[in-house]
């Protein structure tokens, strides 16, 4: 039982969390996001935070999504009624389930239940999505479509009722075995109901002689034998309808999953639009490309109410980028923007940003500087190395990695050291890295020895020391400019008296 509204194949897909969600999820600020995306609710924060992390795993996957959302946004009414169906049958469905139990009796009524249920949702399903088929253009909206209004069918739903009904027997359960060793029952038989024909009535014309026995009401012992031997004759019927409604009760979390995460995606929408923010849908492509223009970080949007100033940038065939520069010169808000629009993009949906276009990666991981260890387990040199190591036993080839003022806790020459020769490692298996750094000496090592494969940008400054906020293309600068920051901080506070700070008149 396939849905078909987040993989050409149909395939149920539930990955789960990666091992580096928790670090993804601080490093990249995605907190807002999420937050943005689920609008407080439990079970969309959980499928955003699944279908994001998780990404898509094909440029076709992530056109498909694109094309579904792109229908769901222009019927969001609809997104809605299809996810109400799928909440209010789920929801029923896992208070039925309780009641399972190895008793197959009951385990049979409580499945015939859930399938009743199904026959009813899924009728209304089919009728709600009859009403809006021609405002559909997405291959997975069709292809939906086609599966509640085919395979379930309402001549299938019709006969399937019909059994459900005989399968409460009504007129009792008859069963036909065999004897086994010491008279015990074997190979048992379960014949169909007949509900409305007495079974008295009916075998009379065909058995000459017939054998009754009347169970006393106080015979506990009987009746568990009874029970017994009803038990047998049911069991395999009891399994298939388990089966069967374990299957309905899947595939319609898978709908409540799917729907729910473009549900999500409209949300995000939604909120970008509140604070004037720009998307676009993104183009993945198979050569190593990045090109955007009008890109911006998420979380800031969602943080402050000033102006977020954007960036752009044309990468053909670049597996290095070093963004070097100023402090506070908006580098890290640059590296968090890259992160993001290549997790949404990779997850079928838009990004924040005018124009955007990327090849595919295998995997996103980020080495951010951390804060020193409060327990003194570990000093922060080697916290920076142990949690290299973590991503290297992770890495597949064709990844990403985004490095934040690593291997700056040790002194210049050996951080310098240590950074070029993991870069240069990185490259040599395809994986596409961009380093924010005040290491001057490994910036200008790379553009001297794999200039041809990297792009050097800065953190742009006026004359004046003033920060714009953007990144530009430039090559790796000595300074980070720290007087700006000590002027900022120490002689505006003292220009009143027209001292420096710390220095008496």
């Amino acid at each position: 039982m396939r849905t078909y509204l987040s993989s050409i194949s149909g395939k149920r897909k539930v990955n789960g969390m990666p091992w580096n969600s928790d670090a993804l999820i601080n490093d990249l600020g995605l907190k807002p996001v999420f937050n943005a995306m689920s609008g407080g609710d439990d079970f969309l924060l959980k499928t955003s935070m699944e279908f994001l992390l998780a990404g898509c795993c094909s440029i076709d996957e992530i056109l498909y999504r694109q094309e579904i959302l792109k229908d769901f946004m222009a019927n969001t009414g609809v997104a809605l009624e299809i996810y109400r169906n799928a909440v209010d049958f789920t929801e029923y469905a896992k208070k039925q389930f309780f009641w399972f139990s190895n008793n197959d009796a009951l385990s049979i009524e409580v499945s015939v239940d859930i399938l009743r249920k199904f026959i009813i949702y899924s009728g209304k399903l089919r009728a709600l999505l009859y009403e809006s088929k021609k405002s559909f253009n997405s291959l997975g909206l069709k292809k939906f479509y086609s599966v509640i209004s085919e395979d379930f069918g309402p001549d299938y739903l019709d006969r399937a009722m019909e059994y459900l009904d005989k399968l409460n027997f009504r007129d009792g359960v008859t069963l036909s075995m065999a004897l086994g060793p010491g008279n015990s029952g074997r190979d048992y038989i379960l014949h169909e109901p007949y509900n409305s024909v007495s079974v008295k009535k009916t075998m009379k014309g065909i058995l000459e002689r017939h054998f009754t026995y009347t169970l006393h009401e106080r015979d506990i012992g009987g009746a568990e034998e009874i029970s017994d031997i009803k038990s047998r004759g049911l069991g395999k019927v009891a399994t298939v309808l388990r089966i069967a409604a374990r299957n309905v009760m899947e595939f319609y979390n898978d709908i409540k999953r799917e729907v729910g995460f473009y549900l999500a995606a409209i949300n995000l929408m939604e909120n970008i639009e509140a604070k004037n923010g720009k998307i676009c849908f993104p183009t993945p492509c198979h050569k190593r490309n990045m090109s955007f223009t009008g890109l911006y970080d998420l979380g800031l949007l969602f943080s402050t109410d000033m102006a977020i100033v954007p960036n752009s940038m044309e990468s053909h065939d670049t597996g290095l980028f070093i963004i070097t520069g100023t402090n506070r010169g908006g580098k890290s808000t640059f590296l968090r923007s890259i992160g993001q629009a290549q997790i949404l993009m990779q997850a079928g949906i838009f990004v924040p940003s005018e124009h955007f276009r990327a090849n595919m990666v295998s995997g996103i991981y980020t080495h951010f500087k951390s804060e020193e260890d409060r327990n003194l387990n570990i000093g922060k040199f080697e916290d920076e190395l142990s949690r290299m190591d973590e991503i290297v036993k992770h890495l597949t080839k064709g990844g990403m990695v985004l490095f934040n003022e690593s291997f700056s806790s040790t002194n210049t020459r050996e951080g310098s050291d240590i950074a070029l020769e993991i870069t240069r490692a990185l490259l040599e298996n395809e994986v596409a890295v961009f380093f924010v750094s005040h290491l001057y000496e490994f910036a200008s090592a790379v553009a001297g020895s794999v200039e041809k494969k990297s792009m050097f940008l800065v953190a742009e400054r006026t004359e004046a020391g003033k920060h714009t906020y953007r990144i530009v293309g430039g090559k790796p600068q000595i300074t980070g400019y720290g007087m700006d920051l000590y002027n900022k901080i120490f002689v505006a506070q003292d220009s009143n008296t027209g001292n420096l700070p710390g220095l008496d008149g």
